[in-house]
């Protein structure tokens, strides 16, 4: 019986010690640890509860994947992490002003909330000879796109028509200059998406996700 009871103590002991030694390395969740660990790290999947808690996927230590956090006030959020920040899509979930359950729901970079959209704008596709597309938010509150067309040589380009897929548009101005045109799109209503189409035959799809005013600048090859 003696022989059973140390090899119980030892065992009680050996799983002690692994917890304790199971680290997590965000602070506020720090405190008592349960799940999977690796080289001494918490990795896999787990929970973990300090002045904060956590419960989902580790990664060296972090939360990293899938989980759930919940702030020692009460307010929570799922979705998903990257070294221990939220990163990608979640949901946060808080108490209102009046009392009531709030959600915010959208995409998180390096742990601050970008929008309801993961990017803001993008191009969807183009064809072959449209180089280089730059997109600038100028003003979070505008409804106007402003597209150059570039041309490298000197030919000059310009937008011969707009198939609208989503959102609409009030009003098109153009100016042409040597090797560019300018064209202004304005009282936008998005989420907004256009095929622009060339007087070269080209075209380019984009996607504008939130509202603002947008200085595109296109390069044709």
């Amino acid at each position: 019986m003696k022989y059973v009871a140390a090899i119980l103590l030892f065992l009680i002991t050996s799983i002690s010690v692994a917890q304790q030694t199971c680290e997590v390395k965000l602070a506020e969740i720090k405190g008592n640890y349960t799940g999977d660990c690796e080289n001494g790290k918490a990795s896999g999947k787990g929970k973990s509860v300090g002045t904060d808690e956590y419960e989902g996927d580790f990664k060296d230590g972090y939360p990293e994947g899938k989980g759930m956090y919940i702030w020692k006030d009460g307010h929570y959020f799922i979705g998903s992490f990257k070294k221990g920040k939220k990163e990608g899509k979640g949901d946060m979930y808080y108490e209102g002003a009046k009392g009531d359950d709030s959600v915010i729901t959208g995409y998180w970079k390096k742990d601050k909330y970008v929008g309801h959209y993961e990017n803001k704008y993008e191009v969807v596709v183009s064809t072959t000879h449209i180089g280089k597309v730059n997109f600038s938010l100028l003003n979070e509150k505008g409804d106007d796109i402003l597209i150059t067309v570039h041309q490298l040589r000197d030919i000059a380009i310009n937008i011969s028509s707009i198939t609208t897929l989503a959102g609409q548009y009030n009003n098109k101005t153009s100016q042409q200059l040597s090797n560019s045109s300018i064209t202004n799109i304005t009282d936008v209503v998005f989420p907004f998406r256009a095929i622009f189409y060339l007087s070269n035959g080209e075209s380019v799809d984009l996607l504008f996700n939130e509202k603002g005013d947008y200085d595109v600048y296109i390069d044709v090859q």
